[in-house]
């Protein structure tokens, strides 16, 4: 039993007392300076900075090639930037709700796992935070890599006619720059952080421009190209969907993650319109930019052409391949590292209790981003968007809406702190350690969305792998809770 006055609601915000942390202190505890709640005379964030926090998620590389990878799949510009807008417009509904359990208790992301799946079972939530990690920090790398291959092919124009394996060995040389980054760390990382998301609206204009000037300077003639139109062959409804589903699952993960962020704000109203208002506005920027890239890439080299670093290569120019690839490499290496490789890092460091040193479960974990193929991932816009984004909505749809039923249904918004940093024992520890009614559902629904990528009849639920592992998960387990749970 908790403590009397062991927390006090202040506004949008409940702290942890100094009874309450008396009274933790009484038991075995994960309490400490990486979990313990933010305190709200310690909050700072207002929406001005929700909202740059999502600028600078938004206005990336993958977002670009994600939106012209639909004009590629046969969508018009006015269906995909419709699609793209739509799609992470709607996960914002996870993003603020899992932010709301952020800014309310000052927690991160693993203390809400713990409060759901209990202290052993988190090791689930774990494991799909990390795949998530490695995953998208193989694809930035390999992106990254293709910057690099135009830099070297600027200067050794035979470079260029190596083939794939020219195209490997850039991937490593930027994969070993992350690596080294994350393993030392670095300061370096840091000060890239604050020019990164400068440098991609910078050279976002400039893709505007210089889509305009392919085009005589006419916004007319350039959305008339021919690649912003339908193609006639494509069923848009049937692309609509799928491409609906690909695009919230592509800001799934972070909107899992949104409590690590939120825990800062001062209240809730700067959290959700913060959310609300930057992210739509920032999709759509960015999707028009990757619109004006790859129409103008038709015009000028009669190519279509999705991805930026691709597309820098095509220019004649030395200098403009070598410095525009440098940015690139700038831009995408932040994001990268802080992003995509240190979570994972952490998350095994974690597992393995420690028993290696920091670089070498670094190196480790970056390994397996070399099994994860991204080279396959970027092959084409549509295996990008409709396969293997719909695999990575089939690991987070269903944990997201665990976390929602369970968190605004189960618990009503309402959290013990105290049994919260209990390692043994209290309402959160559920069967020594296991939810195991969460476990379950959560496995069960994870291979029945992928049994959809191999059986035809459930190809429907693959095809909408996140928003059916939302909602179906979702009910699932608000009918347990309401009618069998006691």
């Amino acid at each position: 039993m908790s403590a009397e006055n062991a927390q006090v609601q202040k506004g949008d915000i409940v702290d942890l007392t100094s009874n309450g942390l008396e009274e933790i202190n009484k038991y075995d505890n994960d309490y400490n300076d990486m979990s313990a709640p933010i305190p709200s005379a310690k909050r700072d964030w207002r929406t001005k900075d929700i909202a740059n926090l999502w600028i600078g998620m938004i206005v990336s590389i993958a977002v670009y090639q994600v939106a012209s990878g639909l004009l590629v799949s046969g969508m018009s510009w006015v269906q995909a930037l419709f699609t793209v807008v739509l799609g992470h417009t709607i996960v914002m509904g996870v993003a603020i709700a899992l932010g709301h359990f952020g800014t309310k208790y000052g927690l991160t992301y693993p203390m809400l796992s713990k409060i759901v799946f209990g202290k052993k079972g988190t090791i689930f939530p774990s494991i799909i935070r990390a795949v998530l990690g490695v995953f998208w920090f193989g694809v930035q790398a390999w992106i990254g890599g293709q910057a690099v291959y135009t830099i070297i092919g600027a200067i050794y124009p035979n470079w260029l006619n190596m083939g794939f394996s020219s195209q490997f060995v850039s991937f490593i040389i930027f994969w070993i720059m992350n690596v080294y980054i994350a393993a030392s760390g670095s300061k370096a990382v840091k000060i890239l952080e604050g020019v990164s998301a400068p440098i991609l609206i910078v050279l976002s204009l400039i893709v505007i421009v210089w889509g305009l000037s392919t085009a005589g300077w006419s916004l007319n003639t350039l959305l008339n190209v021919k690649i912003l139109q339908a193609d006639p062959k494509v069923d848009f409804w049937k692309l609509f969907w799928p491409a609906l589903s690909a695009m919230i699952a592509f800001d799934g993960g972070i909107a899992l993650s949104m409590p690590d962020f939120t825990r800062h704000c001062v209240d809730q109203k700067s959290q959700s319109v913060g959310q609300i208002i930057s992210a739509p506005l920032m999709t759509f920027y960015i999707s028009f930019v990757g619109m004006c890239g790859t129409a103008g890439g038709l015009l000028a080299f009669g190519a279509e052409i999705w991805e930026p670093a691709v597309l820098v290569g095509h220019f004649p120019s030395v200098f403009i391949r070598i410095v525009f690839s440098i940015f690139i490499i700038m831009a995408v290496l932040t994001t990268n590292v802080a992003g995509n490789l240190i979570p994972p890092v952490n998350i095994a460091a974690t597992l393995t209790k420690n028993k290696f040193n920091y670089k070498t479960v670094t190196i480790c974990v970056a390994l397996l981003a070399l099994l994860a193929r991204p080279w396959d991932s970027l092959s084409s816009a549509y295996n990008l968007i409709f396969n293997v984004t719909q695999l990575l909505g089939a690991l987070i749809g269903p944990i997201s809406g665990i976390y929602l039923v369970a968190y605004l249904f189960e618990y009503k918004t309402n959290i013990d702190l105290v049994d919260t940093f209990k390692v043994d024992g209290g309402k959160y520890y559920y069967n020594n350690g296991w939810n195991i009614p969460v476990i379950f559902l959560f496995l069960a629904m994870t291979l029945l969305i992928f049994a959809g990528r191999f059986v035809d009849s459930l190809s429907w639920i693959f095809n909408n792998a996140y928003v059916f592992g939302v909602i179906a998960t979702g009910i699932l387990y608000y009918i347990y809770v309401r009618f069998i749970k006691k």
